[in-house]
């Protein structure tokens, strides 16, 4: 094989392969100089290829601060109604909150978390073209499999916050470029794929990771049962609304659900282990299924959402909303992830979100991205079955998210109730975990904020309203004649 270098369409700034020596991806180490046929040669080079990715992932895909993985947890949560600015500047972060959604670069993490995406899946084409046709190696197979995860994790994100809902024209709504090759070229631009598209891409690139990831490993990496996780999400998000359900894809979302419930061996945490479930990391536990691990790079989504201890440091400008803390019942053991923690100056706004304090005494949090758990899938479950009419087995998952919350069973609720309690449940238990705004715009429903905050008023947005969507960096547009803008 002749000897070349990764041809790189968008510029790492960190990595191109990483290497680790520990499970948990602790002290990766990027090399300056990577060739193709040195790297794959063997099936440690893929392994260490893929660690590469996850950190990508982790972090460093982006070369700021706040990196890629706090991006994908801010911009995912900016959109709902769980968090109240105390900001009241104008920045990358109330851009977002604000529906602003700019489209340039010093304005909003659009532009830095965009080209971090194609750097990833610039990495993972590159690491799937050298996979051999008719490989039986189990270590190549699994970091094929692993890669694929990965792929779908980044355009699923990325279809999410560029993409309109699903059930919104999917055939001809604009989602993502769609890129699955490497070695395009510099004259390369490719045009938006239809949101439709973008969705078919990820659930193959799931379905045919599943039979490649058969070797053991923890919950920071992909296997079978993060993939089944993840294909229950994205056919959920296919379901349609209440009022028009698409029957085949909720079939689907509790086909996958139940993979995971009844065959992965996991648990829900309870009592104690679960008010301390967000006090240390995730592997170990039995609820998480697949969490970002955040030893590589260390995240700074802390930083918006709490004050760490040391003194005159004036963080935590994003609190739990007043709508959020008002649907939480004295009862329930989810009100013991936010305590008291005053930022400087906003003495009223004292509860902060403890999700991503493990360890925080500085800057930054190893909290990792809890991006899929058990909780979801058993939620994933409950919706997609009241939207087949099955009331029964959806009031019995609702009630296991319940219970184990402490506030004990609900009965008697059927149909819309039932499906409204089903949601004000995935709200309250997966608040911080970037849920918020797509379970309302998904469900063709408004996101109401009926408070204000200091860096603008009660609003109210609507599934169809243009600013759902993040807008593609204007420098992507200037320098792709094909690529099309979202309105705005």
């Amino acid at each position: 094989m002749k000897q070349t270098k990764i041809n790189i369409l968008l510029p790492l700034t960190i990595l191109l392969i990483t290497s680790a020596c520990n499970r948990q991806l602790d002290e990766l180490r990027p090399h300056n100089v990577i060739y193709e046929d040195q790297q794959f040669a063997t099936p440690e080079g893929f392994t260490k290829a893929v660690w590469g990715a996850y950190a990508a992932v982790s972090g460093s895909a982006v070369a700021s601060s706040f990196n890629y993985n706090d991006m994908q947890l801010f911009l995912s949560e900016a959109h709902g109604n769980n968090i109240r600015a105390l900001d009241a500047q104008v920045n990358k972060n109330t851009d977002a909150f604000n529906y602003l959604n700019s489209a340039a670069k010093d304005l909003s993490y659009t532009y830095e978390y965009w080209r971090g995406s194609y750097n990833i899946t610039l990495l993972l084409n590159k690491i799937l073209a050298n996979v051999k046709e008719g490989e039986t190696n189990a270590v190549i197979l699994q970091a094929k499999g692993e890669a694929l995860f990965l792929r779908a994790y980044v355009y699923f994100n990325m279809v999410r916050l560029y993409g309109r809902p699903y059930y919104q024209d999917a055939a001809q709504s604009p989602g993502v470029m769609l890129i699955t090759t490497d070695n395009n070229g510099l004259g390369f631009a490719p045009p938006r794929a239809t949101v439709r598209e973008v969705y078919d891409q990820v659930i193959k690139d799931l379905q045919d990771a599943i039979p490649l990831m058969t070797l053991p490993k923890t919950n920071s990496f992909a296997g079978k049962y993060a993939a089944y996780a993840l294909l229950s999400r994205v056919y959920l998000y296919m379901g349609g609304t209440f009022a028009q359900p698409d029957a085949t894809a909720n079939q689907k979302a509790k086909q996958y659900a139940d993979s995971v419930i009844l065959n992965g061996g996991y648990q829900l945490l309870q009592n104690a282990d679960y008010t301390a479930y967000y006090n240390s990391g995730s592997t170990g536990n039995r609820e998480d299924i697949f969490a970002v691990n955040t030893d590589y790079k260390n995240g700074l989504i802390s930083n918006l959402y709490a004050m760490p201890s040391q003194i005159n440091y004036s963080g935590g400008l994003y609190r739990p909303s007043p709508d959020l803390l008002g649907l939480l019942r004295e009862d329930d053991l989810r009100k013991k992830f936010y305590v008291k923690n005053v930022t400087p100056g906003n003495p009223d706004d004292s509860l902060a979100c403890v999700k991503y304090m493990l360890g925080y005494v500085s800057l930054y949090s190893p909290s990792p991205g809890r991006y899929l758990r058990l909780a979801e899938i058993y939620l994933n479950r409950a919706e997609a079955a009241v939207k087949s009419g099955n009331n029964g087995p959806a009031l019995a998952d609702l009630n296991r998210i319940r219970s184990r919350a402490g506030i004990g069973d609900t009965t008697g609720i059927t149909g819309q109730a039932l499906f409204d309690e089903i949601l004000k449940q995935r709200r309250l238990e997966l608040a911080f975990e970037g849920h918020a705004g797509y379970d309302y715009f998904r469900n063709g429903l408004p996101m109401v904020r009926n408070y204000a905050s200091n860096s603008s008023g009660p609003m109210t947005i609507a599934a169809n309203d243009p600013k759902v969507l993040l807008r593609i960096p204007e420098d992507e547009i200037t320098g792709n004649g094909n690529l099309t803008q979202n309105e705005q």
